[in-house]
């Protein structure tokens, strides 16, 4: 269990956080203490490559860079746990904790079970606990092979703000067209990649964008090369199809043997250094993918994972982007409730959620304001409160203005934009979910009923509101098109 015992002002509340990359990011520690409302820093240990431990010395390095201000007095020679001992005693507090790791990395020999697969979980067996040991509760991972995350480029909102975008005839082209899995465009029908449909929109994309313009051919490969891991130092094309190739075959059925055997390993000791483990959704949550199995991108995924002790990290955009999960508050309600059944409480079932919206038609999607897709949130908020969800949330993905700065999607202003409009929605569902018990028992003792009734009367009022709430605030479905001025979606 935890050595130490942080004290963090909201822990009885759900709390905000925002991602960090480290002291190599533009958005700072100081940034992001002065960002209303955010308590939390999730963030990881960048530098270290996949599948090595994450040392005590590393870990502490990184709370004390994260939970306290510079201290000129620090001792040298100190590291680990006495090093942030002494921070505890004699250091300024930033106001900021760090107990969320995102990402602790899956490694692709754990998740092709490669002969070295028991040396990568063993270590990260050594990383959680190290993680444990400094009060890092929540540690989020993800099975999607070889990409983390898939974007095709970025685009320009009606404010001039850029989000990211995935243009599905754009990935197809790539996939297609420069990376080159098949010979033939019948391969890529034979394996589930693309419908005919789909390899024409491809090509119709290719030759009108990218046929005769390297440098968009190049701008779009380092977009989806950029969700690789590692990819900050470099990924070539032909890298990309060396990592793909090593899940020539693979079915979903033999993935998901990959999967259980790590989650069976790691998941024992994650709990017994008091640390939940949970799993990112496929981002996004299309399958298959490079030819390539996915097995988190619905609600069967998930009850997997919790089948095997896995947490589930909410993504509410990468979900949202398929248009099959387009009821996503009864996804989280349908999650909910198998994971309770296996004796899992609510903030077990989800230790970290992310909250973002996305303007898709099912297939493409944009990244949008949080505030401009308020109804969206509003209902996964609401959802959330009513199960007694209390725990760390980020606002994901943000639009980048001309205000703000951080890497594409991580503008910090635009995810403080979020976060307080977030938190807001959680104070309102939070008095809402009060109000109405208040209601439905000065109901019954007025209509001089019977008290003992009132968990009955409780769950019809919450069912009654979930039902209207759904069809007040309908999903929200985008038309897309491609143009010479890079418009990826109009509205209407």
């Amino acid at each position: 269990m935890s050595e130490i015992r942080n004290k963090n002002w909201n822990r009885e509340r759900v709390r905000a956080g925002m991602r960090w990359f480290g002291p190599e990011d533009i958005v700072t520690i100081r940034n992001i203490r002065q960002t209303p409302g955010v308590t939390n820093v999730i963030t990881a240990l960048h530098h270290i490559p996949a599948g090595q431990v994450w040392t005590e010395e590393e870990v502490a390095k990184r709370k004390i860079e994260v939970e306290f201000l510079p201290h000129a007095d620090a001792p040298s020679g100190v590291e680990g746990m006495p090093l942030f001992q002494w921070y505890q005693a004699n250091g300024t507090p930033t106001g900021l904790i760090w107990d969320t790791a995102e990402s602790l990395v899956f490694t692709e020999d754990i998740k092709n079970g490669s002969p070295n697969r028991d040396k990568h979980i063993a270590n990260y067996n050594e990383s959680l606990r190290n993680l444990g040991r400094f009060g890092v509760c929540n540690v989020v991972g993800n099975f999607m092979l070889v990409a983390d995350w898939t974007r095709t480029g970025m685009a320009t909102l009606p404010d001039g703000s850029k989000s990211l975008k995935y243009i599905h005839a754009a990935f197809a082209a790539f996939d297609i067209y420069l990376l080159k899995r098949h010979e033939t465009e019948q391969g890529y029908i034979d394996d589930g990649s693309f419908s005919a449909k789909e390899i024409k929109e491809a090509r119709t994309y290719w030759e009108k964008y990218l046929q005769n313009d390297p440098q968009r051919q190049k701008d779009l490969a380092d977009m989806i090369t950029a969700g690789l891991p590692g990819a900050q130092a470099g990924f070539s094309i032909e890298n990309f199809r060396a990592a793909v190739s090593k899940y020539e075959g693979m079915d979903v059925a033999e993935l998901r043997k990959h999967i259980a055997y790590f989650l069976d390993h790691a998941v024992p000791v994650a709990n017994a250094a008091g640390v939940r483990l949970c799993c990112h959704s496929d981002d996004p949550a299309f399958t298959p993918f490079l030819g390539t199995p996915r097995a988190v991108g619905g609600c069967k995924g998930y009850k997997f994972l919790l089948d095997h002790g896995c947490g589930a990290n909410f993504c509410i955009g990468s979900l949202m982007a398929n248009a099959k999960n387009r009821d996503i508050t009864h996804m989280i309600r349908e999650i909910a409730e198998y994971g309770q059944m296996k004796g899992m409480s609510i903030d077990e079932i989800f230790p970290h959620i992310h909250l973002r919206p996305v303007e898709t038609d099912g297939k493409n999607f944009r990244e949008g304001h949080h505030a401009e897709h308020r109804e969206e949130l509003a209902k996964v908020v609401h959802t959330l409160v009513d199960l007694g969800w209390q725990g760390v949330f980020r606002p994901d993905h943000a639009p980048t203005s001309e205000h703000g700065f951080g890497r594409p999607g991580y503008d910090v202003i635009g995810r403080g934009y979020g976060a307080n409009l977030i938190l807001g929605l959680f104070e309102m569902a939070e008095i809402i979910k009060t109000t109405r018990f208040r209601a439905v028992e000065a109901a019954i003792k007025a209509s001089g009923g019977n008290m003992s009734l009132k968990e009955e009367a409780f769950q019809a009022a919450r069912t009654a509101e979930s039902d209207k709430i759904g069809r007040k605030i309908a999903f929200i479905k985008v038309a897309f098109a491609h143009s010479e001025e890079d418009v990826c979606a109009v509205l209407k």
